[in-house]
């Protein structure tokens, strides 16, 4: 349990606007190390330039939230991990796991043929296929280096005080972004061979949204989090991943495309299978109108684009089918479970564990 002092709340636009800030400290200097080709890519994706090259202020267009990094300083300060600037590990490992993220974007991206993102063309549509996951293949090296950074010596230099522990925190923190790699992999698979399934299962759906989103988050918690407090914070982030992305795709259909940055009903133009999908198209003795989901089959089994009368069926059906309370009743659910982890490291009613609380509810209640 936490003894860490009592300090100034942020508040949620300050946790993110550190988070951003702290990584971007840590990813400025890579970019200047790496091909010129794939920092060009990065540098567009982490919304730093627009597609001619030009710096985007900061709040500009294609700024991502940086949630992911948030949670590994909120971690470290709900654990009583010191942070006060002397620890190199925390703001690269934030960088290194939003890197990640940035990466499995772009690669999703091209697969999906997503695009826009973020309010703009997606990278692929600025720079080509190609480059995109040339660099997505070049830069996944860097991002597990990162932890290393602080580690490292010269050759000759004298070995410094602490230096194994150093390392051996380093090699952690290089497992925990391995092993979210290898699930970002397997989340990606899963989710390809789900275009084909007809009528996917739920708990299919989420299997992809744990190793897609899940896993970066879980990762995330893990990374700030001391040894003894990183199992369970680690089940905090997964389960607020699940609630994230559960959202994500309300929002995917739902959404607002002012607010979210996406074209109206993207995922339905996409025809993917998110979880307000597959609870639509799962057979239900209970529900009273069994036409919604066999309706809503036939019009998933058809080939080629649908027509706007087609996906406003479709649209109309899944209103229909209250798929979207359902989902938002399972995002809420995974919410109070991720909260129940959090209170086995802090207290609810304690100070250490506010700044996860309030990215948790900023997960769940967010519109963009």
């Amino acid at each position: 349990m936490s003894s860490a002092p009592a300090r100034h709340f942020l508040g949620v636009d300050g946790l993110l606007a550190e988070a951003r800030r702290r990584t971007g400290a840590v990813i400025a200097p890579l970019l200047e190390r790496v091909e010129p080709r794939a920092a060009e890519v990065l540098a567009y994706q982490w919304g730093w330039v627009d597609a001619e090259g030009k710096r985007v202020p900061e709040g500009g267009q294609g700024r991502g939230k940086a949630v992911r990094a948030a949670l590994v300083f909120a971690a470290a300060r709900a654990c009583g991990r010191a942070d006060a600037g002397g620890d190199g590990l925390l703001p690269a490992g934030a960088a290194a796991v939003e890197m990640l993220h940035a990466l499995s974007l772009l690669h999703d991206d091209v697969m999906d043929k997503d695009e826009v993102r973020r309010g703009r063309p997606a990278a692929w549509r600025v720079f080509g296929s190609d480059a995109v996951e040339t660099a997505v293949r070049t830069l996944t090296p860097y991002a597990l280096d990162l932890v290393f950074a602080d580690s490292a010596e010269a050759p000759g230099q004298e070995a410094r005080p602490g230096r194994a522990e150093g390392l051996r925190a380093s090699v952690r923190a290089a497992g925990l972004l391995g092993h979210a790699l290898v699930r970002l992999g397997q989340g990606q698979a899963l989710d390809l061979a789900l275009e084909d399934e007809p009528c996917p299962e739920v708990a299919a759906t989420l299997r992809v949204h744990a190793d897609k989103t899940g896993s970066l988050f879980a990762c995330a918690c893990a990374l700030g989090a001391t040894p003894e407090t990183a199992d369970d914070l680690a089940v905090f982030g997964e389960h607020l991943g699940m609630a994230f992305q559960i959202v994500d795709d309300v929002l995917g259909i739902w959404g607002d495309p002012a607010v979210t940055g996406k074209p109206a009903g993207a995922d339905l133009t996409a025809r993917k299978k998110s979880h307000p999908v597959a609870v639509a198209l799962a057979p239900d003795p209970a529900r009273a109108d069994a036409a919604v989901p066999r309706r809503l089959r036939e019009l998933y089994a058809l080939c080629g684009p649908w027509t706007p009368a087609q996906r406003g069926e479709v649209r109309g059906l899944l209103d229909r089918s209250g798929a979207r309370s359902v989902s938002g009743a399972a995002a809420r659910e995974y919410e109070r479970s991720a909260l129940a982890a959090l209170a086995r490291v802090c207290p609810p009613s304690g100070e250490a564990g506010a700044d996860l609380r309030a990215l948790a509810a900023f997960a769940v209640g967010r519109s963009c």
